[in-house]
């Protein structure tokens, strides 16, 4: 288990490094962005992320009188992998997105738990958003695309929401590095 400032300090070089491209090079973000949705090896490499975390959650929680089905993960997730890539491909990189912000929740919440500082409940927020990010992903992932058309209409635009972007990502990492 991973200690809440190891997570947000984490999270917040994450935020910071996906951003900055938004703000030096905002044509090219923008060009991703819009690209994402239907661009097969980020939906790969997201969904491979996600069926193997569910894998090991399942291999490690206690199933009762379920125990028998745990052998059979090693057979059913990469099959499972197999025949979402083939049938599943349609909108599949914003899909997996959401199911790997539903799987990162826990861990932030299951550290903000027992964390006796108030400030817990900043990551604690983040986390609850990124489930309801998480579930609109995957139940609609067009809105992605309607997100990034809406969001960054234009250079300049994208250039700022980069700079707000990289300031969430700082205040984490801040958090992360001296309050937590």
């Amino acid at each position: 288990m991973f200690s809440l400032a190891q997570i947000a300090s984490a999270v917040g070089c994450f935020i910071l490094l996906v951003n900055l491209p938004a703000i030096f090079a905002p044509g090219k973000f923008l060009q991703t962005a819009k690209a994402f949705p239907r661009s097969k090896i980020p939906a790969w490499t997201l969904t491979a992320l996600d069926l193997f975390w569910v894998a090991w959650i399942v291999l490690h929680a206690s199933l009762g009188r379920f125990e028998f089905v745990k052998p059979a993960l090693y057979v059913a997730a990469p099959l499972a992998f197999l025949l979402i890539a083939v049938f599943m491909d349609e909108l599949l990189a914003p899909r997996a997105l959401g199911g790997l912000l539903l799987l990162a929740a826990n861990p932030v919440l299951a550290a903000a738990r027992w964390h006796p500082s108030t400030w817990r409940l900043a990551m604690t927020v983040m986390a609850y958003a990124w489930v309801v990010v998480g579930i609109a992903l995957v139940l609609s992932p067009y809105r992605f695309r309607q997100a990034v058309e809406w969001v960054n209409p234009t250079v300049e635009r994208c250039r700022a929401w980069g700079m707000v972007r990289c300031l969430v990502g700082a205040a984490v990492l801040f958090l992360g590095l001296v309050v937590y």
